[in-house]
């Protein structure tokens, strides 16, 4: 199956290069593509995914969202799927049925595919500062649910995604997919990322807040979260907690309900096959 990975990145002298590490064993090097929104640090070089220039804007979720599904659009011309994330996002098929991203397409014929969203939690002071060369699933062994990062993903056909892409022009369908977001992976990574997100430039001054708190709000909340029990669970859509978590998020999406802020009460053990795809 030819599967496509897209993303779109500013300043990520980090993240750019896991999220490129993590696609071009997924899908291939030369079928992931990174939308390079006028990096200035040199961040993108270097990189032996696609790498495609754009110039320099104040961010404007709107026009992103747009950008990135008309580019999704053309990708589909010649691919037969496209998986969209941020650039901190890591998505996987379930490892106990599927290969790669290319199996999971392969198996599964749907039209859009969610993904079940996961936080990958530091717990600090128990593990140490991660090192981005290394697998993250060797230093970190413990998620968070996150309604927010329960995305539609993976889609076979044109979709018009909402800003912050948590929707688009098709209901939820779950299935086998999982999507590691690594803001909280790593506070000191975090906390550095935040200081850039701090000086960027947005189109109006009441989005992305999450991106402008400060220093001590951002330790507070990634301390906190790893005090949160935790519990082993099954890794399964179809029964255990995690199916639960993802009715519940059908059912507030359905209902007109504010869903983006349902969060776990625990953090759940990541087993040994998905973490070593991370």
């Amino acid at each position: 199956m030819r599967v496509a990975a897209l993303t779109m990145s500013y300043n990520e002298p980090v993240w750019a290069r896991i999220w490129a590490r993590h696609y071009s064993r997924q899908v291939g090097e030369t079928h992931c593509f990174l939308l390079d929104h006028g990096s200035d640090d040199g961040s993108a070089d270097g990189l032996t995914v696609n790498v495609e220039r754009l110039a320099r804007t104040a961010l404007d979720e709107d026009e992103r969202a747009a950008s990135v599904s008309a580019r999704a659009a053309e990708l589909l011309q010649h691919y037969d799927a496209v998986v969209h994330t941020d650039v901190d996002e890591l998505v996987v098929a379930d490892p106990r049925r599927y290969k790669d991203l290319r199996a999971f397409a392969a198996a599964v014929p749907g039209p859009v595919m969610t993904t079940v969203g996961l936080d990958v939690q530091h717990i600090v002071g128990e593990e140490a500062i991660l090192d981005p060369e290394r697998p993250i699933g060797t230093q970190r062994r413990w998620v968070r649910f996150s309604a927010a990062m329960c995305k539609p993903a993976f889609v076979r056909r044109h979709v018009q995604w909402t800003p912050g892409f948590h929707t688009c022009d098709f209901p939820a369908q779950f299935g086998g997919l999982y999507l590691f977001h690594l803001r909280y992976s790593d506070l000191a990574l975090g906390l550095q990322r935040l200081r850039r997100t701090r000086g960027q430039q947005f189109s109006t001054p009441e989005t992305n807040l999450h991106q402008r708190v400060s220093d001590q709000n951002f330790q507070t909340m990634v301390e906190a979260i790893a005090q949160l029990p935790r519990e082993t669970v099954p890794f399964d859509t179809r029964d255990g907690p995690i199916a639960e978590a993802m009715r519940a998020v059908v059912r507030a999406q359905e209902g007109g309900a504010e869903w983006l802020s349902m969060a776990g009460h625990q953090l759940w053990a990541l087993p040994r096959p998905f973490a070593a795809e991370i």
